[in-house]
């Protein structure tokens, strides 16, 4: 896994390498897109592998704690969510690892959908353009791609619509097709705004559930082992105690800074695409807000590499 995150890490340094370079050789249309689909791939590396170690913790810490309690290898009994479907799954009081497992499920299609979106605009500004009919089927299956992820995050969307391009920006990405002119792409961007800041915000509020839910399992059992660490038990047994404790401490801080960077990275994907469509406009290159995004990217590959590094000294 660590192999492999590096390899996409090069891989992704490559590209924006070359977004960089063709940036300051004047060809700014479609750089901007390249820019942003780099930093995402990077965003979706790292945050998958992060993930995937904190669901192999998840998963071995509940079976740990579940031999003894009925209710919890009950849980651990899966059905159809409805009759006749045949790939769905749902337990009547999903273990925690099973929600992390939705939600890295949920993320990795959320940061796919994205990096779609970027490389459809991209095609745009190069002019490799499409008919509208064939834009119109795109938006509907990225829509549709972006509607699965926000169910697997599990997250309330409001009355607003779930679209990565919405109903209003769709007109005006197809006056683009038909006219060619940048300022009809910028247009069309500005007005695809407030779905992206309710893509980022829809995000941002999955990781913070996954957040609370990681600190009310951390309350329970940091309780648990605080009173095993208490008299009246032997003084071995209150040593094994502490330090299953600050080992769980230890691990528990590491998963809440790999959720924060992720967390936060959503938080900067509404100014990261208002400042593509500003920098189309002004013809401007190294934008700020995707180096962020890239470099919040680089900091979950790390993140990833210091728990799976825990990993190693305690398994």
């Amino acid at each position: 896994m660590i192999r492999t995150a590096r390899l996409q890490l090069l891989i992704a340094l490559i590209v924006l390498a070359t977004v960089l370079g063709a940036c300051a050789s004047g060809n700014v249309s479609s750089a901007p897109f390249e820019q942003m689909s780099a930093s995402m791939l990077q965003v979706r590396t790292g945050a998958d592998a992060s993930l995937g170690v904190i669901y192999d913790r998840e998963r071995d810490r509940y079976i740990a704690t579940a031999v003894a309690d009925v209710d919890k290898v009950e849980a651990l009994k899966l059905t159809r969510p409805k009759p006749g479907d045949t790939f769905g799954w749902t337990s009547s009081k999903p273990p925690l690892f099973l929600a992390t497992a939705r939600f890295r499920e949920g993320v990795y299609r959320l940061n796919s959908t994205i990096i779609q979106y970027s490389n459809a605009l991209g095609r745009l500004a190069n002019k490799d353009l499409i008919d509208p009919a064939a834009f119109t089927q795109l938006a509907k299956d990225l829509n549709g791609n972006l509607n699965s992820a926000v169910t697997a995050l599990g997250v309330q969307p409001s009355d607003r619509e779930i679209a990565i391009f919405s109903t209003v920006a769709s007109a005006a990405f197809e006056a683009y097709l038909r006219h060619q002119q940048r300022s009809a792409l910028v247009k069309a961007l500005r007005e695809n705004q407030p779905a992206v800041q309710n893509i980022g915000e829809l995000g941002a509020q999955a990781v913070r559930i996954t957040a609370e839910a990681l600190r009310s399992e951390y309350d329970l059992r940091s309780r648990d082992l605080a009173v095993a660490a208490a008299p009246p038990g032997t003084p071995a047994s209150r040593q094994a105690a502490v330090r299953e404790l600050a080992d769980f401490d230890d691990r528990f801080v590491k998963e809440l800074s790999a959720l924060q960077v992720l967390h936060d990275t959503y938080v900067a994907l509404p100014a990261a695409h208002q400042e593509v469509a500003t920098s189309l406009e002004q013809s401007q290159s190294g934008l700020a807000s995707l180096q962020v995004l890239f470099q919040n990217g680089q900091d979950l590959v790390r993140r990833y590499e210091e728990l799976a590094g825990k990993d190693k000294k305690t398994n």
